[in-house]
C-alpha cells in the first residue's frame, strides 16, 4: 500500500519510517477538531495539524441463515478503494449481532472499515456483493482506529 502524491507523500519523504503515514491510518482530528464535517472544514485553512492513529485490525464472526433479513449496514454512495466504510447500522442481522455483544469492542461500529468478507479482499463494490450474498457463519475483517 502506498501514499499517493501530495502533502502526506512529502511528509513521508522526510519522516522516520516509524511515523510515516500509511494508507490504513485514521485521521481522528484536524486542528483539534473532530467529527467528519468539522475536520473537512479545516482543510480550507492554510495550515492543518492532524492527529493520526494506526488502524487496529480485528475480525468478527457473523452468522446469517437463509431466512435472515438484510445486513442493515449503510455505506457511502460513492465507494472507493478496498474497504467498505460503515456509515450507519440500520435494522438487520448486523444490528442483531451487535445487540448480543457484551463488549463494545466486539461490535461492528460506525466508521469501521470492512476489509474482508469470508476471507476475501477486493474493491469496495466486490466486498459489498460478497456481504450481500453471504450465508452461514462467516468472518468480517474490520479496521478501526487504535485507541
Amino acid at each position: 500500500l502506498k501514499v499517493v502524491d501530495g502533502a502526506f507523500k512529502k511528509y513521508n519523504e522526510s519522516a522516520d519510517s516509524s511515523v510515516q503515514i500509511i494508507k490504513s491510518d485514521f485521521i481522528i482530528a484536524a486542528n483539534d477538531q473532530t467529527g467528519n464535517d468539522e475536520m473537512l472544514k479545516q482543510f480550507k485553512e492554510s495550515k492543518v495539524n492532524l492527529q493520526v492513529v494506526r488502524a487496529l485490525d480485528t475480525a468478527v464472526l457473523i452468522e446469517k441463515d437463509q431466512n435472515t433479513k438484510a445486513h442493515g449496514l449503510i455505506f457511502p454512495q460513492k465507494m472507493m478503494n478496498d474497504v467498505l466504510v460503515v456509515m450507519d447500522i440500520g435494522p438487520g442481522y448486523i444490528k442483531e449481532y451487535n445487540d448480543k455483544c457484551e463488549n463494545e469492542s466486539d461490535k461492528i461500529l460506525m466508521f469501521d472499515r470492512i476489509v474482508s468478507v469470508k476471507g476475501e479482499v477486493g474493491k469496495a463494490a466486490n466486498l459489498k456483493k460478497l456481504l450481500e450474498k453471504a450465508t452461514g457463519k462467516f468472518q468480517l475483517g474490520i479496521q478501526r482506529p487504535c485507541s
